[in-house]
């Protein structure tokens, strides 16, 4: 019961930050008689437990890229049972073997206590020590080409009871509840056949991490030093010809698995080559060593959630005025500003090694210009409203329903 309560909070504090009302709302209801609810899934797993086919969601890629996410939302249940598989592999101190996989100083994905600040120390740490190039690529079908065989057979040699494999098996596979309403072009994004593993599942960094052990060991070597962070990665050298020749190892190996490198000409939003110092932008952050300022594009989607936001507060305060009813999901002033904070206090987490109190103080200063827009929107409409519009538009219910 232990492993459940942990997977379910980590599950629970994702589902906080969703940008989806359901998936915010599921977590809830389930957290409201969560022991009893647990009770249920540590029935289910000693029974046998059956994943439910999950749903395929195909939005656009983040930062510009061109192309769509294969995403797989899988049930919060199955979610919760993924993560307390993932806890178990994490903890078990008697598998040397796949301890050796997250020991990995240069692997800083998908691993407990490492993430994108642990990169880019790793990153500083190499420039101090008189690295002057770099390169650095997304892996192309990354998680479509994971072979999950060789990640059952590497478990069980590790010594993982072949029961747990079998479930780590079912984990894995991915079958889509929504798969014939699915366009042909989208539907070949998704792993479904013998290899590849979902984005969104939790195991799916470990089953990446324990394919490319090799590729980090043998990536690190002859004075380079490669960082991956789960499908991105970047090389780093003294000299130019030194970068060059491990990146075309590193589509060599890569290879192997049906995976691929970027050309930094030919895509540069997915790969870069050049001198340390130089604008490269690695897991959103711009490559300037000692301050590594959030990058344009993650600058500009924080502006336009914002927007958004603001956007819809507007629409809903509009909804209040015009004397429509107001459902859960429809954001006032209030609700908007909560919303933002929330927004914004997520967002500058995620760049909590940034030292560039300049960019963020011009960041500032544009929300709050924004904040001052909105708040002139919402004096403006109130003032044309009767009390009981104000009060819907307030989202604070009136006593007496009129």
């Amino acid at each position: 019961m232990a492993v459940l309560m942990g997977a379910w909070h980590a599950i629970r504090r994702n589902a906080e930050t969703s940008r989806q009302e359901a998936t915010k709302r599921r977590a809830r209801e389930f957290g409201e008689d969560l022991v009893v609810n647990l009770r249920k899934l540590q029935s289910r797993l000693e029974a046998g437990y059956v994943f439910a086919k999950a749903h395929g969601a195909t939005p656009p890629k983040a930062g510009g890229k061109p192309g769509k996410r294969p995403l797989v939302v899988a049930p919060l249940e199955d979610r919760i049972v993924q993560r307390a598989l993932l806890d178990v592999l994490q903890d078990a101190d008697d598998l040397p073997l796949l301890q050796a996989v997250l020991a990995c100083p240069t692997s800083v994905g998908g691993i407990r206590g490492r993430g994108v600040d642990t990169g880019l120390k790793l990153f500083q740490a190499r420039v101090e020590a008189g690295d002057q190039y770099c390169a650095g690529s997304d892996i192309a079908a990354f998680f479509t080409k994971i072979p999950r065989q060789k990640v059952f057979e590497f478990l069980t040699g590790a010594g993982v009871e072949i029961e747990f494999v079998e479930l780590v098996e079912k984990a894995l596979t991915v079958e889509l509840a929504n798969e014939d309403r699915l366009s042909a072009a989208d539907r070949k994004l998704f792993p479904t056949g013998p290899d590849g593993v979902a984005q969104g599942c939790p195991l799916s960094a470990l089953a990446g991490n324990i394919v490319l052990r090799e590729f980090d060991a043998r990536m690190n070597e002859r004075g380079i030093t490669c960082i991956r962070y789960i499908d991105d990665f970047i090389v780093l050298g003294r000299s130019e010809r030194g970068v060059r020749k491990a990146m075309t190892s590193a589509g060599e190996m890569l290879a192997a698995y049906g995976m691929s490198i970027y050309d930094p000409v030919r895509a540069p939003t997915k790969a870069f080559e050049g001198k340390i110092g130089e604008p490269h932008t690695f897991l959103g952050h711009e490559l300037c060593p000692g301050s590594f300022p959030p990058a344009a594009g993650a600058r500009e989607r924080l502006m336009s959630q914002i927007g958004t936001l603001i956007a819809e507060g507007q629409r809903s305060i509009d909804k209040a005025g015009s004397g429509r009813a107001l459902q859960s999901q429809d954001r006032c002033y209030a609700q908007t500003l909560v919303a933002i904070d929330n927004t914004v206090r997520g967002w500058r987490g995620s760049f909590r090694t940034s030292n560039c109190p300049d960019v963020f103080a011009a960041m500032d200063r544009e929300i709050d210009r924004r904040l001052e827009g909105f708040h002139g929107y919402y004096r403006a409409r109130m003032a044309k409203m009767n009390r009981a519009q104000q009060r819907q538009a307030m989202k604070v219910s009136l006593l007496l329903k009129t």
